[in-house]
């Protein structure tokens, strides 16, 4: 039976005008061709998963940023330093009550996966930092509560604020690849009383070849779409 289906085959691809290796050439292409539309299509999938996820802790971080600023003291208050543990530490205590957290990891490792790419693919983090405080979210967001100084936060943040602030950033996919800054991984800057995302002043470096911390901003005007491959 199996020699007969092979010739029936063979006859049929003689008909069609195609030998063998030809139509071996030709499924190999289908399939090829089928892969990359399969990749697109997962890949714009994930984009739309994690715009929404975007738009959720953009939303959470503005009012629980009210909530904190109502029932505590105003930030200029805080005595923030700049790369300094406590300053992030006691941020995030002010933060606490008013979300739900799955994992508390302080600085240690549990919360965040590496490496940390910027946009440019050029590597961020390869581990925890002492003066970072990190949390896991119970929606699996991952987030860093960072202090950093004035000139850190206009430079490459793209945020004008008065002085030393807390700047939160966010996996938006968690524990999910790619890690890269601009595409799951967006900032958002604590300036005065309110939230504001990163790029909100300048989105220089949001682009294929730079930093992508300032990229929050621009995929935010640009209806929650990343236009800047």
């Amino acid at each position: 039976m199996y020699v007969n289906a092979g010739r029936d085959f063979e006859k049929k691809s003689a008909k069609s005008g195609l030998s063998m290796p030809e139509l071996i050439v030709t499924l190999g292409v289908v399939a090829t061709i089928a892969a990359l539309l399969i990749t697109s299509i997962v890949s714009k999938i994930d984009e739309t998963k994690n715009m929404v996820a975007l738009r959720k802790i953009q939303n959470s971080l503005s009012q629980v940023t009210q909530l904190v600023v109502n029932d505590n003291m105003s930030p200029i208050y805080w005595d923030l330093k700049e790369y300094d543990y406590e300053s992030a530490a006691k941020a995030y205590k002010y933060y606490k009550p008013y979300f739900q957290v799955l994992r508390e990891c302080s600085n240690q490792a549990g919360c965040w996966k590496y490496p940390t790419t910027y946009l440019s693919g050029r590597v961020y983090l390869t581990s925890t930092e002492p003066y970072q405080y990190m949390f896991t979210l119970t929606d699996g967001m991952n987030v860093l509560v960072n202090v950093f100084s004035q000139a850190v936060i206009e430079d490459e943040f793209g945020v004008k604020v008065d002085g030393t602030s807390v700047v939160f950033i966010v996996d938006v996919n968690g524990d999910k690849r790619p890690n890269r800054i601009g595409t799951d991984i967006f900032a958002f800057v604590l300036r005065g009383e309110t939230i504001v995302p990163a790029g909100e002043d300048s989105t220089y470096n949001c682009n294929t070849a730079g930093l992508g911390l300032a990229c929050t901003a621009r995929v935010m005007r640009d209806n929650y779409t990343i236009s800047y491959y």
